[in-house]
C-alpha cells in the first residue's frame, strides 16, 4: 500500500520534531550556565560569611585599642603635666636665683655708691680746706684770695648741679659749707650801679681835698639796701653829717657802713644775713642827691669796696 505525503502534512511533522528537538539541544547549554551561576553564589556567600568574623573581630581589637590608647594618652598628659611643674619650679628657682643675685649687686653698688660720694665729698672738703685761709694769716689780700676761691667753687658748684650725674651725690654739707665761709665775706652790691669815688676828691660841698673813704652809687630814693655780708648791726642811727646810716660788723675783721638812708629797717643789735635788705636809699645829711655811700673797713681801715666786690 502506497503512502502519500502531501506538502502540507509533511511540515506539520517537521514542525513537531523541530519543537521537541529544540530543549534537548539548548539543555547542556543552560545547565552549564545555570551551574555556573549556583558556584558564583555560592562563592559570594562564602566569601560573605567567611569576612563577617574578622570584621566583627577587628571591631572587637578595634574598641580595645581606643581604650589603651586613651589609657596610653592619659599616662601621658600626667607625665606632661609632672614634667611642666618640674620646669615650672626649676624656672622659678632660677628667677629667684637671678633676682637674689640682682639685689646683691644693687646693694654693692649702693654701698660702692656711698663710699664713692664720701670719697668724693671728702676730697671737695680737702680742696676747700686747702683754699680757705689760716686765722693767722689776716691781710686783705688773703682774705680776697680766699672769696676769688670760695666763689669759683660755688659756680662750679652749680654747674655740676645741673648734670644728671648731681642727683647721685649728695653734695649740699659741701655747699653748705662754701656759703657759710662766704657768707661773712662783704662780696656783693648793696645796690646795683657803678661803684666809684674811693681816693683822694675835691669835696663835692665844701670844695676842699680830701680823702673819701668810700664809693658813692647813685640810686632813686627808696632803692632798697642789702647788707654786703651777715653779720651784727653795730649802729642804725642818725647823724648831721652820715643822716641815717647803718653799721655793720662781720667778723674776719671786716665791717661795712652804709649812709644817707631815708629809711633804717634794722637796728643795733640785729643779726642779718647776706642780701638781707637794711635799709632804702635817701640824701639825709651832706648830700647833694639820692645816692648810697658806702664803705668797707678792715680792722678799722678803709678798703677800696671795687677790691672785695666778686658777686
Amino acid at each position: 500500500m502506497l503512502r502519500h505525503h502531501s506538502a502540507a502534512g509533511s511540515s506539520a511533522v517537521r514542525s513537531v520534531h523541530q519543537a521537541r528537538l529544540a530543549p534537548a539541544r539548548y539543555r547542556r547549554i543552560t545547565m552549564l550556565v545555570l551551574l555556573s551561576l549556583i558556584i558564583a553564589l555560592s562563592g559570594a556567600i562564602g566569601y560573605s560569611l567567611g569576612n563577617a568574623g574578622p570584621a566583627q573581630a577587628a571591631d572587637l581589637d578595634d574598641a580595645s585599642s581606643v581604650a589603651a590608647f586613651n589609657d596610653r594618652l592619659a599616662k601621658q598628659n600626667d607625665l606632661c603635666a609632672a614634667v611642666e611643674q618640674v620646669n615650672l619650679e626649676q624656672e622659678l628657682a632660677r628667677e629667684k636665683e637671678i633676682n637674689d643675685t640682682l639685689a646683691d649687686s644693687l646693694e654693692n653698688q649702693k654701698e660702692e655708691m656711698d663710699n664713692l660720694e664720701e670719697t668724693i665729698l671728702n676730697a671737695l672738703m680737702a680742696n676747700l680746706t686747702d683754699k680757705l685761709i689760716s686765722r693767722s694769716s689776716k691781710t686783705v689780700d688773703a682774705y680776697i684770695e680766699e672769696a676769688q676761691n670760695l666763689i669759683s667753687l660755688s659756680r662750679k658748684l652749680s654747674s655740676f648741679k645741673k648734670t644728671e650725674e648731681a642727683s647721685e651725690i649728695d653734695l649740699s654739707a659741701y655747699e653748705a659749707a662754701i656759703k657759710n665761709r662766704l657768707a661773712y665775706l662783704p662780696t656783693i652790691k648793696p645796690i646795683p650801679g657803678v661803684y666809684d669815688g674811693y681816693g683822694y676828691r675835691i669835696h663835692p660841698i665844701y670844695g676842699y681835698r680830701h680823702f673819701h673813704p668810700a664809693c658813692d652809687v647813685g640810686a632813686p630814693r627808696g632803692t632798697p639796701i642789702k647788707a654786703a655780708a651777715a653779720g651784727r648791726v653795730v649802729r642804725a642811727t642818725y647823724n648831721r653829717s652820715s643822716g641815717y646810716y647803718i653799721e655793720i660788723s662781720h667778723g674776719n675783721g671786716f665791717s661795712t657802713l652804709y649812709l644817707h638812708c631815708s629809711k633804717l629797717y634794722v637796728k643795733a643789735g640785729d643779726t642779718v644775713s647776706k642780701g638781707e635788705q637794711i635799709g632804702a636809699v635817701g640824701s639825709t645829711g651832706t648830700s647833694t642827691g639820692p645816692h648810697l655811700h658806702y664803705e668797707i673797713h678792715f680792722y678799722g681801715s678803709p678798703l677800696n669796696p671795687r677790691r672785695m666786690i666778686m658777686e
